[in-house]
C-alpha cells in the first residue's frame, strides 16, 4: 500500500510538471511570443486564457505588458537655437505596439528598449530645442510660447524613429518640468524686464500722446460751445434791449410811474427776508407808501 501511494504521488508530480512545462497562462494585460528552436512566431498570442506549448527547449514563451509604460528622462542642459540654455525633463508614453519586432531588437528584455527610446529621445529633443528661440519656452506673452507645439514635433520625430523599425508605439510626449541655468537665471530675467519696460514705457507715451489729443479736441469743443454760447447770449441781449427800450418808450409818457415802480421794486428787494424794519415815508424808496406819491402817479388825477 505504501508502495502504491509513493508512486501515485510520483504520478502526480510528474503530471504536474509536464503541464507545467507545457502550458503557459497569458493574462489580459500580456501578450505572449512563443519561440520555437529560438525563432520567434510571426503572430502574438493577445488574448487572455491558458495556453499549451511544447516543453523547453523545443518551445519557449516570452511575456510583455502591453500597458502603456511612462519613460522619464533626466534633466539636461539643451541650447535654444539663440544660444541659451534651459533645463528640461520631459516624458514619453510608450507601449510595446508589435512584439516580434521588440523580440528581434532586443532579445535581452524590456530595459535595452527603454535604453534605446532614452537614447532616441534625448536624440531628437536636443535637435527640436535646437531650432527654436529662447522665448518659444519662457515669454510674459503666451502667443510667443511654443511648448505644445514643440512637445508634438519631439513627439511626431521620436515616433518616426522606433515605431516602424523597433516595434515600439508613443502615445504621448511631454515636458514636466522646465528651469533655467544659475549661471544665466538673472541675466535672462534682467533683459526681459528691460524689454517689458521698453513696452511699458512705448504704451505710457502712446497713452500720453493720446490724453494730450483728447485735451486738445475738448478745448477746442469747449471753445466753440462758448464762442456759441456768447453769440447767443448777445443776440439775447440785443433783443432785450430792444423790447426794454419799447417799455421806455411807454414809460416816458409816465415818468413817475417809472420811478414808483422802480421803487417798489427796490423795497420788495429790501424786504424778501423777514425783516422789522422802521421807516421813513418821506424819504424814498419808502415815500411809495405814502398817499402824496401814489398820487402823483395816478394817470390823470384819477383814484
Amino acid at each position: 500500500m505504501k508502495n502504491i501511494g509513493t508512486i501515485l504521488a510520483a504520478v502526480f508530480l510528474l503530471c504536474v510538471l509536464l503541464l507545467y512545462m507545457c502550458t503557459f497562462q497569458v493574462r489580459f494585460t500580456q501578450v505572449a511570443i512563443v519561440k520555437t528552436w529560438g525563432k520567434p512566431a510571426k503572430e502574438a498570442i493577445t488574448e487572455p486564457g491558458l495556453r499549451f506549448k511544447w516543453p523547453a527547449p523545443i518551445q519557449s514563451v516570452v511575456l510583455y505588458d502591453k500597458r502603456i509604460r511612462t519613460l522619464e528622462d533626466r534633466t539636461e542642459e539643451t541650447r535654444t537655437v539663440d544660444g541659451k540654455n534651459v533645463l528640461l525633463t520631459t516624458y514619453t508614453l510608450w507601449r510595446i505596439a508589435d512584439p516580434g519586432k521588440f523580440l528581434t531588437n532586443f532579445p535581452d528584455g524590456v530595459g535595452d528598449g527603454e535604453n534605446k527610446l532614452r537614447i532616441t529621445t534625448m536624440t531628437n529633443k536636443q535637435a527640436v530645442v535646437g531650432q527654436h528661440p529662447f522665448e518659444a519656452f519662457v515669454s510674459t506673452d503666451p502667443h510667443i510660447r511654443k511648448l505644445h507645439e514643440i512637445e508634438t514635433e519631439i513627439q511626431t520625430r521620436v515616433a518616426k524613429d522606433v515605431t516602424d523599425d523597433l516595434g515600439i508605439e508613443i502615445v504621448g510626449f511631454g515636458i514636466k518640468k522646465l528651469g533655467l541655468p544659475q549661471s544665466v537665471t538673472s541675466a535672462i530675467f534682467d533683459s526681459m524686464k528691460a524689454r517689458e519696460k521698453k513696452k511699458a514705457d512705448g504704451y505710457i507715451a502712446e497713452g500720453d500722446a493720446r490724453a494730450a489729443d483728447i485735451q486738445a479736441k475738448a478745448k477746442a469743443t469747449e471753445a466753440r460751445i462758448l464762442a456759441a454760447a456768447d453769440g447767443k447770449v448777445r443776440e439775447i441781449e440785443a433783443e432785450a434791449e430792444q423790447r426794454v427800450s419799447e417799455y421806455y418808450k411807454e414809460f416816458n409818457k409816465y415818468p413817475q410811474l417809472r420811478i414808483f415802480l422802480d421803487k417798489l421794486r427796490t423795497v420788495r428787494k429790501a424786504l424778501s427776508q423777514r425783516t422789522t424794519l422802521v421807516l421813513d415815508m418821506e424819504k424814498p424808496p419808502f415815500d411809495v407808501f405814502s398817499q402824496e406819491t401814489r398820487s402823483k402817479v395816478r394817470p390823470n388825477g384819477t383814484e
